[in-house]
């Protein structure tokens, strides 16, 4: 077994337990050195601080959620198309992000922390994302389930659309969550359903 790995995930999971048990204010380096079983010079010498540590806790765990819930598994042509895998692997993905509980926790007591993952540059959860998406757009295109296009627009556009139904959805009150989501696979399903001219090849990338 690798030592290092060992090691850094066992601090992640510590620093995960402390942040579901205290919340993210309340959280310190000290305390999930103390629940790792490490000294603090371990810490301070693998993150300048508190929010580094956290922040790549939050990162490992949202593409774990994705990675479960994004229908990896299924080929298109099985049965489904591929525009039908990409909808619903997106919408469950979406669900699973409500009932996760490190995410729930941010989002109910310190949902200022996931400014950085929305107005800032992609980082690693997104290109994941972007990546899981483009592979799915791609099979679409071959099996004329979703209207040509750039795969990169289209799996931005459906990626911003999705996380829009993360952070957001609280903002809609009453409403149930399953109506949202609901709402969120026909919005998907519209979008990338083709038209008239569905069968024709996709357009070209842009360059770069």
């Amino acid at each position: 077994m690798d030592r290092s790995r060992h090691s850094d995930d066992k601090i992640l999971d510590a620093a995960q337990s402390a942040l579901l048990d205290l919340g993210l204010r309340n959280t310190t380096l000290a305390e999930v050195a103390r629940r790792a079983g490490a000294s603090r010079m371990t810490l301070y010498r693998r993150y300048p601080d508190i929010d580094a540590l956290l922040t790549e806790v939050l990162g490992r765990q949202l593409i774990r959620v994705v990675r479960r819930n994004a229908g990896l598994q299924e080929l298109a042509g099985g049965g489904r198309s591929a525009r039908t895998l990409l909808v619903t692997g997106t919408v469950e993905v979406v669900r699973a992000f409500h009932g996760d509980l490190l995410m729930h926790k941010i989002l109910e007591s310190d949902a200022e922390f996931l400014l950085p993952y929305l107005t800032r540059d992609f980082g690693p959860l997104q290109h994941y994302a972007l990546d899981l998406l483009s592979v799915r757009l791609e099979q679409g295109h071959e099996d004329r389930s979703i209207r040509a296009g750039s795969v990169a627009l289209q799996a931005r556009t459906v990626l911003l659309t999705a996380q829009s139904f993360v952070v957001s959805a609280r903002a809609a009150g009453s409403v149930p969550m399953d109506r949202l989501l609901e709402e969120l696979t026909e919005m998907l399903d519209a979008y990338l359903r083709p038209g008239a001219d569905g069968a024709r090849a996709p357009e070209p990338e842009p360059a770069g």
